[in-house]
């Protein structure tokens, strides 16, 4: 799974100098550190950086990320999406674009452990696939075979994906089955101490003695 950040120090960003690097997620402490130490965030006199690219293998999750938004959210998204089987994370982009959840990071991360709340059909592109597909597994009615052929599919799946919201993505369509209620398992604030990473590179201070005697070495006397 493809997922990079190309990040900047935030004060030369915006004094006019660009110093940035890519970090790929899942990552590191050491990783982060590594990279604050190319773009010259050093906690102390530049602290903050800010996302100029998200790139993933995902479709569509590249526009959801923010500027602002912090290393240890996006690698808790991205080890959370590292998890999951390539259906699994093509379900997860169909919900995304549904866009329910898909708001902020927490959304995104909440939508990761609640996939089950989802139904995705990949084979249904239309209001006229809706239809037949809906005709065909009888889900609501029974429809006997000649009454097929004079049968509005187009429109029976237009108003069926309207009053359960429905989307209709790249991966099929996808909407949420009511089946299985919406868990908030990250709350947005306290991200498990397993993904955190951020963390500014370890400050060096080498301390020099002055030269000469001080007042209190030896052979110095106290008036």
């Amino acid at each position: 799974m493809e997922f990079h950040a190309n990040i900047a120090n935030l004060g030369k960003y915006s004094a006019g100098q660009l110093a940035e690097t890519i970090l790929s997620f899942p990552v590191t402490t050491e990783q982060v550190q590594v990279a604050l130490r190319e773009i010259g965030v050093d906690g102390l006199r530049y602290q903050e950086i800010i996302i100029l690219e998200c790139r993933t293998s995902i479709r569509g999750l590249d526009d959801k990320i923010g500027d602002f938004d912090h290393i240890d959210e996006l690698n808790y998204l991205a080890s959370r999406l590292a998890e999951l089987t390539p259906e699994q994370r093509s379900k997860f982009s169909a919900a995304a674009e549904h866009d329910e959840y898909g708001g902020s990071l927490q959304d995104l991360i909440n939508l990761t452990f609640n996939l089950d709340c989802y139904d995705l059909l990949p084979d249904v592109k239309s209001d006229e696939d809706y239809g037949h597909h809906l005709v065909d597994t009888h889900r609501d009615f029974f429809l006997p075979k000649p009454a097929r052929l004079y049968f509005n599919y187009e429109s029976y799946g237009e108003c069926t994906a309207i009053n359960e919201g429905g989307c209709y993505t790249v991966q099929g369509y996808i909407f949420n089955n009511r089946r299985i209620p919406f868990k908030e398992v990250y709350d947005g604030q306290h991200v498990p101490e397993q993904y955190k990473v951020f963390q500014y590179p370890i400050q060096q201070r080498i301390k020099t003695a002055r030269p000469g005697r001080s007042r209190d070495s030896p052979g110095h006397k106290r008036p």
